[in-house]
């Protein structure tokens, strides 16, 4: 999930938290420099993007607010979401556009990306206002020198794929499955689902549906329409296997670095980011996306309630055991308690 520059970016930040947080404070401008500071960031999607959208948001709430001027970066201009994540380890980005990427970064944050954990995004929305999730939050910005602003789900896995129509656990067996090779915990719920994880980059995804080197992959309706794997690929299973996120990230040293003031409009600005994306993403995924596919000849099956829970279990049998090697398995447990009495509260 994560490459290994961002490993060794995690090492050196470890040996530059020994000069303690005004070391990192260094990266960063003095807040009395801050009255008009102007702050570049990174996104990887088109300024039509849901997530881009949201940092519009943001954007105009921070410059409505403060003397803070935002400068925004789309469509990859400053990397892709791990290169983004390095730089803002390194204090060279002050804020960045994350995703789920992190996961690969900082191991406690593999616990949500957990295959069949949520219900529903609304549930997965409420995780990340969470008290546990704060927790993770402050401990990571302590273990990396990054946190989060705010959370906006962007919507789950389904399957797509050119063979079959998917509507059994043992429909999956034998499918070519799309992965990134460092992703062992996409790979391990792949395989207990009966599936052959295949590793591909994300630009050969495309063609490698066409060629037969996949059969297909699991990711957003969104991204399946953006990246046109319909083209290639007619049948879609609604089974909304991993949840997906874009985070609103700030350099721990920069952060601390500024007032309560300045503090409260950026937190505000990214939780109004986010609200914002969470809508339109919601929509595209759930409406505008599933038409276009439907428009182009894809077979689109929802997923009965009976067999889900079929493929929870199968593919949380093979990653749980893993994960719990990997971090605290009290941490594990403590997760799956968070959203299951979210899911209470809510009558999941």
């Amino acid at each position: 999930m994560i490459p290994n520059e961002i490993t060794g970016c995690r090492k050196l930040h470890a040996a530059t938290r020994t000069l303690g947080l005004g070391g990192m404070m260094a990266l960063a401008l003095p807040a009395a420099a801050m009255a008009q500071m102007t702050l570049q960031i990174g996104t990887i999607e088109s300024p039509t993007g849901a997530n881009s959208q949201g940092w519009q948001a943001f954007e105009q709430y921070v410059e409505a607010s403060s003397d803070i001027e935002i400068e925004l970066l789309h469509s990859g201009q400053l990397g892709d979401t791990e290169k983004l994540l390095e730089g803002t380890m390194l204090g060279l980005n002050k804020m960045a556009q994350g995703d789920e990427t992190i996961t690969g970064a900082y191991a406690p944050m593999m616990t949500w990306f957990t295959p069949y954990l949520f219900a529903d995004e609304f549930v997965m929305k409420e995780f990340f206002a969470s008290e546990t999730f704060a927790e993770m939050n402050d401990a990571m910005a302590e273990e990396l020198g990054v946190r989060t602003l705010a959370a906006s789900p962007y919507g789950f896995y389904n399957f797509i794929n050119k063979t079959r129509p998917i509507e059994t656990l043992e429909d999956l067996d034998g499918l070519k499955l799309r992965t990134l090779p460092s992703s062992q915990l996409t790979i391990k719920a792949w395989e207990g689902l009966g599936a052959a994880a295949t590793p591909v980059s994300w630009g050969e995804i495309y063609t490698s549906i066409k060629t037969g080197v996949i059969d297909g992959l699991g990711h957003t309706i969104g991204i399946m329409v953006d990246q046109k794997y319909y083209e290639v690929a007619k049948n879609v299973t609604l089974d909304n296997s991993i949840g997906v996120v874009n985070f609103y990230l700030v350099n721990e040293g920069f952060w601390q670095s500024l007032d309560a003031e300045q503090q409260a409009v950026l937190k505000r600005g990214a939780q109004i980011g986010a609200a914002a994306e969470f809508g339109i993403a919601s929509y595209r995924n759930r409406v505008e996306g599933l038409e276009m596919l439907e428009e182009n000849g894809v077979d689109i099956r929802p997923i009965s309630a009976a067999e889900r829970q079929r493929l929870r279990d199968a593919a949380q049998a093979e990653v749980l055991p893993w994960m719990r090697e990997q971090v605290e398995p009290e941490l594990v447990d403590k997760v799956f308690s968070e959203v299951e009495a979210i899911e209470t509260r809510l009558g999941r």
